[in-house]
């Protein structure tokens, strides 16, 4: 029998080469010795954001990981004034082309730079809707007294308008999703949905190379993101609908790089929708557990362990919790699981005839651990007996015309750490 592989791909963990990231903006402060400690005056008032919650899915109503990952009195106190501050926004820029928000001050003579950090962050975290705060601030102090300044990249009269093009296009995302979505599907339509309609901005390196890619508001209104853009949409949408979701900072590919957790039925996971957006790694990376993640992402430590440090990493982590069940990991949740080649047969042509039947593009079946991949790829696709071959010529005695698998031409993808394989399907 002769058989002709369109394309076989190593481990696909080999393809994050396409699909690497390096732009992570941290908080920057910088101690401002003029900062005016009178009122403020000049400002625009905008409204928060405020999109429409999905008809058919309970919302969280606020996102706390951050608030709750504070362990000062003050911290927290900042973190609840700039909640306040940031809908306050000047309408002339500085000279760095930003524009100033609502002071935040503290009271509180031990209030350090680093703790402006912290509060900071853990708003910019819970507030992934807050698209319009840039990633510096500038600060001085007077007695017992911090003044924080922070900055928007648009002025009020234009955050106002960008608000209002940020709710409609959520608000049509939201009103798309089907009802009755169990966590998982609900998880899935909402990770393809993003996917689909946004696209990696290579050359991205910065917020000078542009701001909005790092935002919500670049890969749901633009359709345009890097991983940071990636994790605050996930993160904003998910939410929506009731499910909790958060981020992991760290580094891929050598490079700082976000993705976020997600709890899906009691269990936490890694979600990594940056690194899932390729054509052949598009689910390698949804709902992965801390060994999974771990075989190609560092995870930097947690705010506990900043505490006593004098110097901050470039990356850290407000809240990471266990990821330790491989349950509602796609490859386990959706592929064909083969105990024995002939005896998954009538279950594999089942599957094949629903798959063809519903016009699915990809088909994916995960191998027993009983056997070693490289010789189930072996006895599949590139010797006899060609099992792969077989299933899909006795599935086509079932189909129609209209939905017969070309059996000439297979792609498939290689997943070795799931010991699955991803075959295209073409018809």
């Amino acid at each position: 029998m002769q058989c002709k592989i369109k394309g076989i791909f190593a481990a696909a963990l080999a393809l994050l080469l396409l699909c690497g990231c390096d732009a992570v903006e941290s908080i920057q402060g910088q101690l401002f010795e003029k900062t005016k400690f009178d009122d403020d005056s000049g400002y625009t008032e905008v409204e928060p954001v405020k999109s429409v919650d999905c008809e058919y899915y309970t919302p969280n109503t606020s996102i706390s990981y951050g608030y709750d990952s504070l362990y000062t009195d003050s911290q927290r106190t900042c973190y609840e004034l700039i909640g306040k501050s940031a809908y306050r926004i000047a309408e002339t820029a500085d000279s760095e082309g930003c524009y100033a928000v609502g002071k935040v001050s503290i009271t509180d003579k031990t209030f350090t730079e680093k703790d402006m950090d912290f509060s900071i962050k853990a708003f910019t975290m819970d507030h992934p809707e807050v698209f319009w705060l840039t990633n510096r601030y500038t600060y001085g102090t007077a007695g017992n007294q911090s003044i924080i300044q922070l900055y928007s990249y648009v002025s009020g009269e234009e955050c106002r308008s960008r608000i209002q093009t940020f709710n409609e296009a959520v608000n049509t995302l939201v009103a798309g999703i089907p009802s009755g979505l169990k966590p998982y599907h609900l998880e899935k339509y909402i990770h393809n949905t993003l996917l689909d309609g946004c696209t990696y901005a290579d050359g991205v390196h910065t917020a000078e190379d542009g701001w909005e890619e790092f935002t919500s508001y670049g890969s749901i209104v633009n359709g345009r993101a890097v991983c940071e853009g990636y994790a605050h949409a996930m993160c904003l949408l998910l939410n929506k609908v009731g499910i909790d979701c958060y981020y992991a900072n760290g580094y891929g590919e050598n490079a700082p790089h976000m993705w976020n957790t997600v709890k899906i039925n009691d269990n936490w996971y890694h979600l990594d929708a940056t690194w899932d957006d390729n054509e052949n790694a598009y689910f390698n990376y949804f709902n992965l557990n801390d060994k999974q993640i771990r075989s190609d992402h560092t995870i930097e430590p947690m705010i506990d362990e900043l505490k006593d440090r004098d110097k901050l990493p470039e990356v850290y982590n407000l809240f990471l919790p266990e990821c330790a069940s491989d349950d509602a990991n796609y490859f386990v949740v959706e592929s064909t699981y083969i105990t024995d080649f002939e005896e998954s047969r009538e279950i594999i042509e089942n599957d094949l005839i629903e798959a063809a039947n519903n016009g699915d593009d990809m088909f994916t079946i995960r191998f027993s651990s009983d056997y070693a991949f490289n010789d189930a790829i072996a006895a599949m696709f590139n010797e006899e007996p060609y099992y792969m071959f077989d299933y899909i010529a006795e599935a086509n005695e079932s189909l129609d015309d209209a939905h017969q698998i070309n059996n000439e031409n297979l792609a498939i993808i290689m997943i070795e750490n799931f010991n699955a394989v991803v075959v295209k399907l073409e018809y």
